[in-house]
């Protein structure tokens, strides 16, 4: 692991000076990075991780994300953890970060006042030990991205060139990391959709409706089980042809009272349902939404009596 954070501060500098293109440390922040901090997190399916050295030419502050997919499956919005590497590489600091690209296209020159007052709200709502904490980084550049970087940060730990961590307490930092950013996630409602929910609205459901309709977790779901209907056999593709082909819908089979902190772990295997969009819905009025077999015995009892 230290590799990871040695590698980029002992050379980024020097080939920072030579041609971005086809440049083999630039190739390693996209793909050699990323897996290996993939490596230390247990669930790959809700986890991804990303790098950047800069887009068609060097950034003064490359970096590492690892965005929980439930909250943003891109960098330019949302929150995240993120290494933030400094501009003269003298450290790295680990930030819980905001995407700024979607506040700058939103709020032009406000952007900066709106990610600082974004980041102090957060702060608020999550239990962390001010004195293991940074509020403030510095990354000693004066582009834009870096100092939106700076205003977006909600806390970090920061680790200088010549006292990098060990691999062990590397790991335990992006743990603890991981562990706050989930905290936020269920105190969280500012990316909540307005939906009859909302009314009775509990850090739990908020989490089961982030799961429920992610495209990148459904998609996964549907690939692994299919397109035929686990609840009735119903196939699109068999009533209405190519215009049904690869359509279902996935549910989150999960119990809603299960979904606690550090508990939720994706399993596309047993945690999820493909349905048809009848068979969702009806689910969805079941007293537990998470009894598939109830719903297929209700299906059959029907069936049974016509």
């Amino acid at each position: 692991m230290e590799n990871i954070l040695n590698e980029p501060i002992e050379s980024y500098l020097n080939e920072k000076s030579k041609n971005f293109g086809g440049n083999e440390l630039a190739g390693k922040f996209r793909n050699d990075f990323p897996s290996e901090i993939d490596k230390l997190l247990i669930d790959k399916a809700r986890y991804k991780t990303i790098g950047s050295p800069g887009k068609g030419n060097w950034t003064d502050c490359p970096w590492i994300a690892i965005l929980d997919t439930l909250i943003t499956e891109t960098p330019q919005k949302g929150y995240y953890p993120v290494f933030l590497f400094k501009s003269d590489m003298t450290g790295v600091y680990l930030s819980l970060n905001q995407g700024v690209t979607d506040v700058i296209e939103n709020y032009k020159r406000n952007a900066k006042e709106v990610l600082k007052l974004r980041a102090e709200d957060f702060r608020a709502k999550i239990n962390y030990k001010s004195s293991e904490f940074l509020t403030k980084i510095k990354l000693e550049s004066n582009t834009k991205n870096a100092k939106h970087y700076e205003a977006g940060n909600i806390i970090a730990k920061y680790y200088p060139s010549d006292n990098l961590p060990s691999s062990f307490d590397l790991k335990s930092d992006i743990t603890k990391f991981l562990n706050l950013y989930e905290s936020l996630a269920y105190s969280d409602n500012s990316f909540s959709d307005h939906t009859e929910k909302n009314h009775f609205e509990t850090k739990q459901i908020r989490l089961h409706w982030r799961i429920e309709r992610n495209t990148s977790l459904g998609n996964k779901v549907k690939k692994l089980k299919g397109y035929t209907c686990e609840a009735c056999d119903m196939s699109f593709k068999e009533k209405y042809g190519v215009l049904g082909e690869k359509f279902i819908e996935a549910h989150h089979l999960k119990p809603i009272s299960e979904l606690g902190i550090g508990k939720f772990k994706v399993d596309l295997e047993n945690d999820f349902a493909v349905l048809c969009s009848n068979c969702h819905s009806m689910i969805h009025k079941l007293e537990d939404p998470s009894d598939l077999n109830k719903l297929r015995k209700i299906i059959k009892t029907v069936h049974n009596n016509v």
